[in-house]
């Protein structure tokens, strides 16, 4: 019984692994043009391998021993299955699938002057293009603040990031910043040169739907749905208040004031009908709007 257990315990293990492996988490890179980044595969099979951008240029395939490479200058096929991308350029921008699999949202940063602009929630890569030395020392300083170190990587590949609660790690031989948040905008040295003019790009909230106000009988109809909008042929039929429903309001009379007829109009059915001293309690509010208009003989 306990091997059993065992058994199934291992099994599961594997599954779970596997599948995890299978489904991992698509990255978003942005990365400065003329530098690298290296994509790791999904699934458990090696041995069979498919690159493609855009899900329909093939890069490069694996096919047991044999394997194909559209230009091994800009693609490197490594042996766990992911894809090295070098000297990026503007034709690199876009989806990369692995085993028809989306694994990662690759763009390629061209900004002049090392000005770049990136939404939040990427990647962000800066490699430290402009310094020969084994050591990167790396800065940051906000719009209107003051260089603060931070990260370090060590001559024998150490790092250490030296803000704290960072996002900050090197990778792809570059300081790497996950999650790109809007405090990290600003100026990126290293070894005392620029790097990148950050600007980081926040996510605008939709506009705000018009919401149609309840008009009162009297007063002419405002904002008039879509269903309405469709019914062209229109015209205004005359409403008489019946003797045992009283009117919704009343208009006061003024001797000096010739007679004044009420019309009403529905807007949202195609036909008209006499309009009832109140509201049917099945009627749809949102697709009918009474309009009203006054109107009056020439005064002589």
């Amino acid at each position: 019984m306990l091997t059993f257990m065992i058994l199934c315990y291992i099994w599961f293990l594997q599954t779970f692994l596997i599948c995890c492996d299978e489904n991992p988490t698509v990255m978003r890179f942005s990365v400065p043009k003329d530098h690298q980044v290296c994509l790791r595969c999904g699934g458990s099979d090696r041995s069979h391998v498919v690159w493609t951008l855009q899900d329909r240029q093939v890069l490069v395939t694996r096919q047991g021993s044999y394997v194909t490479n559209e230009d091994r200058q800009r693609y490197l096929l490594q042996p766990d299955g992911g894809l090295c991308v070098l000297q990026l350029d503007d034709s690199d921008n876009g989806e990369y699938r692995c085993n028809q699999l989306l694994v990662a949202e690759l763009q390629v940063l061209t900004g002049t002057d090392h000005d770049f602009m990136v939404s939040a929630g990427r990647t962000l890569l800066l490699p430290c293009s402009r310094s020969h030395k084994l050591k990167q020392r790396w800065f940051h300083q906000r719009k209107g603040g003051r260089r603060e170190a931070i990260f370090t990587l060590f001559r024998n590949g150490t790092a250490k990031a030296e803000r704290e609660g960072s996002r900050l790690s090197f990778k792809n031989k570059s300081l790497q910043i996950q999650d790109l948040q809007p405090e990290d905008a600003g100026e990126y040295q290293c070894n005392g040169k620029l790097q990148g003019n950050v600007t980081v790009l926040t996510v605008q909230n939709e506009p705000t739907s018009i919401q149609t106000s309840n008009s009162t009988p009297l007063t002419s109809a405002v904002g008039i749905t879509a269903e309405a909008q469709r019914h062209e042929d229109t015209e205004l039929q005359p409403w008489k208040t019946s003797s045992n429903r009283p009117a919704e309001r009343e208009v006061s009379e003024s001797p000096s004031l010739p007679e004044e007829t009420i019309h009403y109009a529905s807007l949202g059915h195609q036909n008209w009908r006499e309009r009832p001293s109140r509201t049917p309690p099945d009627q749809d509010l949102h697709h009918v709007i009474y309009s009203s208009v006054i109107t009056r003989p020439a005064v002589k």
